[in-house]
């Protein structure tokens, strides 16, 4: 087992469609106003971020709400990823993208990705990936 790889030219045309989303909700208090990370919360895109190198789930940057996204994934995935220590899951839009299923690609819009474990090897993590589509 191990993670597909993507072209450079490839990983330029899905990173222009298919993007990285987290749920937040907004929290207010005395000091004002924030979004946090909530898994009931609504779907915000992130601020990019090299999609081979960096983690895009480290510290993500909610930029903007997903209007057009359906917050129901149409589909969830299992995909695989390196670590460079079991305790640090890292996983990087390039990862996520090269294992999309090839049927899926023109559907999807948006991805949410989330640690299940580890291969059975141990040798990468394991994620579940939900897949999002266009509101209809």
């Amino acid at each position: 087992m191990s993670i597909p790889t993507i072209t450079n030219k490839n990983l330029e045309e899905l990173m222009k469609k298919i993007k990285p989303v987290i749920r937040v909700s907004r929290v207010t208090n005395s000091k004002g106003s924030r979004l946090e990370e909530d898994p009931d919360g609504d779907l915000y895109y992130i601020k990019p971020v090299e999609p081979r190198k960096v983690a895009f789930n480290w510290d993500p940057k909610p930029t903007r709400l997903a209007k057009s996204v359906n917050p129901n994934p149409y589909k969830k995935i299992i995909t695989i990823h390196d670590y460079g220590a079991p305790s640090l899951f890292k996983p990087s839009i390039a990862e996520v993208l090269a294992q999309i299923p090839e049927k899926d690609i023109k559907k999807c819009v948006a991805f949410e990705t989330n640690l299940l474990g580890f291969t059975d090897s141990s040798s990468y993590h394991t994620a579940q990936t939900r897949l999002y589509e266009k509101k209809r």
